[in-house]
């Protein structure tokens, strides 16, 4: 595997030298630059094609463009083997869509725009905090184009039956309310639940959720090093008092255990989802993107949305969100309209217009401080503003890392500390078996 990959990236890098030097040279303009775009320009990504055929047909018929636009969605579960595989037999897009945890996985696909071309100043002021996740060391990944912040999604009657006015804004106000919204049977079955957290097999998000815990704490999971990627999970970036791992996964768990005051939910129970549709979940935590999953799923459900809760005492406000970017393709056949569509893409009347049809907020400052007047939206804008994410090496590997982690603090078969130190070598080894086979 790795002596294909030694091949696919002999020929990218020539095509990304060439490449460079013609953007030095001027010929090929970033950023600002609206000149007209030509020929033709293929995007691959998961959004439904029906939502942005339009767009892209308006993109192809501008007046003063000479563009074809072509859009293929790809399933999330084939996607990255299908860029694999198109790169292998020099069938790649000229641009395609990624998150912050397609990054490790792409980044020999990926050409970096130069610092020279598009300053790291401009990226700053041009788009929110979050979207820094695309800075590499040697120059731009990525445009960034939508965010998918996790906000916190409320039950109404819930809350007003109890005589509850005011909606949390931190968390340590759970434990407060919990012994108001969460029911139980006389022999301790829940049947209605205040929050659903502490468990990983039967709550939505529980991996969002715990990313942004530690989010909020001052660490970002994994960072960059010179020779590429490693775990920080054990680090305590703001010197807090408690690691942000310990405080973490002690307030989470704390929600599954029987004997505390915050004890909401248990393994036994249905899917968090599921549970907030029929009425039986004060708050659900979830992406904004599940907006319409959750009307259509119960139209008589009386809901709002806020933003997720804070840590008390830590000055910055911060949530953890999908940041969707676009990339441009080492081996794209039209790097010229490539990259001037990525730009596009990324800003301006495109830009609101592409998050409009996938139903998702800008990344754009500019068409953030524009709040809408619709229901939900000013808190989805708002929780884009603070949003925050990590480079997930493989959202499958990570997926098993954090089951067992979870799994090892809940049963007691490994101490806290051992636990923590596992969990930390497996997610390097999972960085390191992405990472180092495509260098």
């Amino acid at each position: 595997m790795k002596s294909n990959f030694q091949t696919i990236l002999i020929v990218v890098f020539l095509v990304g030298a060439l490449v460079a030097v013609l953007i030095f040279s001027g010929y090929i303009k970033v950023g600002k630059d609206k000149t007209a775009i030509q020929g033709k320009v293929t995007i691959w990504g998961t959004f439904n094609k029906s939502d942005l055929s339009q767009l892209f047909n308006d993109v192809s018929s501008a007046s003063n463009d000479t563009l074809t636009v072509t859009y293929v969605q790809k399933d999330k579960a084939n996607y990255q083997n299908d860029l694999i595989n198109a790169f292998a037999k020099d069938q790649a897009p000229d641009l395609f869509i990624i998150t912050p945890g397609m990054i490790i996985k792409n980044e020999s696909f990926i050409y970096k725009i130069p610092y020279e071309s598009y300053s790291e100043n401009i990226y700053r002021d041009t788009f929110v905090d979050g979207a820094d996740i695309y800075l590499g060391s040697d120059g731009i990944i990525g445009f960034p184009i939508a965010i998918d912040p996790m906000v916190m999604y409320y039950n109404k009657n819930m809350f007003a039956n109890e005589g509850i006015a005011t909606i949390p804004s931190y968390w340590d106000e759970l434990s407060d309310l919990n012994s108001r919204l969460t029911k139980k049977e006389n022999d301790g079955t829940i049947t209605k639940s205040m929050i659903a957290m502490g468990q990983y097999s039967n709550i939505a998000n529980y991996k969002d959720i715990i990313a942004t815990l530690m989010i909020q704490s001052g660490n970002s999971m994994v960072s960059r090093i010179d020779t590429g990627y490693q775990s920080i999970i054990k680090n305590n970036p703001l010197s807090l008092q408690e690691s942000p791992i310990l405080s973490v996964f002690n307030f989470f768990t704390g929600f599954s255990n029987p004997t505390s005051d915050i004890y909401s939910w248990n393994k036994g129970m249905p899917d968090s989802f599921d549970t907030f549709v029929n009425d039986n979940l004060a708050m659900y935590l979830g992406h904004a993107s599940e907006l319409f999953k959750i009307k259509d799923a119960n139209p008589n459900l009386s809901f709002d949305v806020k933003m997720i809760p804070q840590a008390k005492g830590v000055a910055d406000k911060k949530t953890s969100a999908d940041i969707y970017a676009v990339v441009v393709s080492k081996k794209s056949t039209n790097m010229t309209g490539a990259f001037s569509l990525a730009s596009r893409l990324s800003s301006g009347d495109l830009a609101s217009s592409f998050t409009e049809a996938v139903s998702l907020v800008p990344a754009s400052r500019a068409l953030l401080s524009v709040k809408p007047k619709e229901p939900y939206l000013d808190t989805f804008f708002n929780s884009a503003i603070i949003s925050r994410s990590w480079i997930d090496p493989d959202s499958n590997g990570s997926d098993l890392i954090f089951n067992e982690l979870l799994d090892n603090i809940l049963s007691n078969k490994l101490n806290i500390s051992d636990a923590f130190t596992k969990a930390d070598d497996q997610l390097n080894e999972l960085i390191k078996n992405n990472y180092d086979e495509k260098q």
